[in-house]
């Protein structure tokens, strides 16, 4: 196989979305390297997570957590079960990651997954950037974060797009054909559609300059906790270091509203890591990125096996902070 295989989808009514079939390999050589297993649920690497017995902690995100481009033993929750088997500890990690989502849908999905697995203690939200927490007005088949007429989280589950002829494509061993198939489509709705095609989505900068930023935050918090009494985390990736310019550039455009969010969180019980500095000084140490492949652009893209492992280890050090106290009740329950 040398491009990526196709990834289908099935409708579960366990969480109330599209998912990717139990039992499915998806194949990924167009940005990285790797392999992935689907068990229940849409969670690679395990079969089922109904049948965990032992705490566990869920690790939420976009395709930076769904992580096609590395092989699932590169993955953060992969890597931070080694550190945890390495200290003898009986706990384990999973990743909930699919492209395109954000936090209106971890929103929907949080107390459904934790119906079906009661034993996660924690909730770990990868943000790959800002974004992810901002109000999101663009029409998706993803759940949104909207901010007209006034601040809500609605719930989206449309078909993903092209579904059928993904099926077809797969069933018959054309995966190739889709990406040139992919350009035609796109091709075409652009040029007969009417006036322009516009990404609404709501950037940072646009976020700053409202009379009060942290309205936003305020809200979705305060609606998130609604869904869960477990302890969320936010653990803030940047897109940095990144080249640019022939420079490797450290400055962050998103730092003021990371900072806005994080002080948000704290006024609120939520949990906040900044991977800024992790990724600097990974890069001053080893000359490496967080993101980029061999066969992608350096610094740019999803993240790379380093990139994980210093997800990992973040999450490593700080876990204790929120589960500790929540472990020693599960084992004496």
């Amino acid at each position: 196989m040398i491009g990526d295989t196709l990834v289908l989808y099935t409708w579960s009514p366990d969480t109330g979305t599209w998912i990717r079939p139990p039992g499915s390999v998806h194949r990924h050589r167009s940005e990285g390297w790797g392999t992935s297993r689907f068990g229940q649920l849409d969670i690679i690497g395990f079969d089922d997570i109904t049948r965990i017995e032992i705490p566990a902690i869920a690790i939420w995100g976009d395709s930076h957590v769904e992580a096609f481009q590395v092989e699932q033993w590169e993955r953060m929750q992969d890597v931070l079960m080694d550190m945890w088997k390495t200290d003898k500890e009986i706990l384990t990690a999973f990743g909930i990651g699919c492209s395109g989502e954000s936090i209106a849908d971890w929103y929907f999905k949080i107390p459904r997954y934790e119906k079906r697995c009661p034993t996660i203690l924690a909730h770990f939200i990868v943000l790959s950037d800002m974004s992810d927490v901002l109000p999101n007005d663009s029409p998706s088949e993803h759940s949104a974060f909207l901010s007209k007429p006034e601040y809500r989280i609605v719930e989206r589950n449309k078909e993903p797009e092209h579904r059928w002829i993904k099926a077809v494509l797969r069933k018959c061993g054309l995966d190739f054909v889709w990406w040139p198939t992919k350009s035609l489509i796109k091709d075409t709705k652009l040029r007969f559609a009417l006036g322009q095609h516009k990404w609404s989505r709501l950037r940072s900068t646009e976020v700053a300059l409202e009379p009060k930023p942290g309205r936003s935050f305020s809200f979705l918090l305060h609606t998130l906790r609604r869904e869960t009494t477990k302890p969320v985390i936010f653990v803030y990736c940047p897109h940095l270091p990144v080249i640019g310019d022939g420079k490797v550039r450290f400055k962050d455009p998103d730092a003021n509203i990371a900072s806005m969010f994080a002080e948000e969180c704290r006024r609120e019980g939520f949990g906040f890591i900044d991977m800024t500095h992790d990724f600097y000084n990974y890069y001053r140490e080893t000359g490496g990125f967080p993101r980029g492949f061999p066969n992608s652009k350096p610094s740019e893209g999803h993240f790379n096996a380093g990139g994980h492992r210093l997800i990992a280890k973040a999450i490593y050090r700080a876990a204790p902070e929120y589960i500790n106290r929540r472990v020693d009740a599960f084992h004496a329950n």
